[in-house]
């Protein structure tokens, strides 16, 4: 019961608050900050559901560069736990069947959030070439989750190289990102509260990324990001 009652407040709040943000991200001249907005807007969910977010890092990172930040990827909730840490000028690159879910996908494309076909790794490493383009001219940086799917908070799966390789090509730093797996033991049909914790660690910046290649840069990554798993316990 506790559940239904909670779903369906989220489903009025989406409804009711989707045609304002849809008007507004149209109007925005600043389109790289319309996913900022739209997760302030969101971030609210998160206490609908008790979910308490412990947010660090985020606020050191400097924000008059672009970065790729790169995260591990257990559930669909995980985009929650994003809206409440994510900085301005900021999008995220997700597969390409998320822009036919009703509302989701509109949403998502009207943020200036960004599609790729992860089902062909040639298409897939055009598209972010393509995207490599827009960031450097816009400053925009990005948001990928390397592992390309969802690993169910088990064990992390291997990093793509996608992104690494964009990294290099563009120049830029990466900032690798862990999100506790509590996102996993959210108590949808309980009162109490569920913590979980999102960081940033600090930036590999461009000129270490120019020293290694991408499956190194993969690799020292997901070291990283794993290295700091559990960071709440559930």
């Amino acid at each position: 019961m506790i559940a239904l009652a909670r779903g369906l407040l989220v489903l009025v709040l989406i409804v009711l608050s989707f045609p304002f943000l849809c008007l507004y991200m149209l109007i925005n001249p600043s389109k790289n900050r319309n996913l900022y907005v739209a997760c302030r807007a969101y971030a609210v969910i998160n206490k609908i559901f008790s979910v308490r977010v412990d947010v660090r890092g985020f606020d050191s990172i400097p924000t008059t560069r672009p970065y790729i930040y790169v995260a591990n990827h257990q559930c669909n909730y995980d985009v929650l736990i994003v809206a409440q840490a994510l900085n301005p000028g900021t999008v995220i690159v997700g597969k390409k069947s998320l822009k036919w879910l009703p509302l989701v996908g509109q949403l998502y494309w009207l943020t200036g959030s960004l599609f790729i076909d992860r089902n062909s790794p040639r298409a897939s490493i055009q598209s972010l070439r393509k995207i490599a383009k827009r960031v450097v001219a816009d400053n925009t940086s990005l948001w990928i989750f390397p592992e390309g799917t969802r690993n169910h908070g088990g064990q992390m799966l291997p990093f793509k190289t996608g992104a690494f390789r964009i990294a290099k090509d563009m120049g830029v730093g990466i900032i690798p990102v862990t999100i506790s797996p509590a996102v996993n033991h959210i108590a949808y049909n309980a009162l109490r509260s569920t913590h979980v914790s999102i960081v940033a660690h600090p930036p590999i910046e461009a000129d270490e990324v120019a020293a290694m290649s991408a499956k190194q840069l993969a690799n020292h990554a997901r070291e990283i990001i794993n290295n700091a798993l559990p960071v709440v316990q559930p």
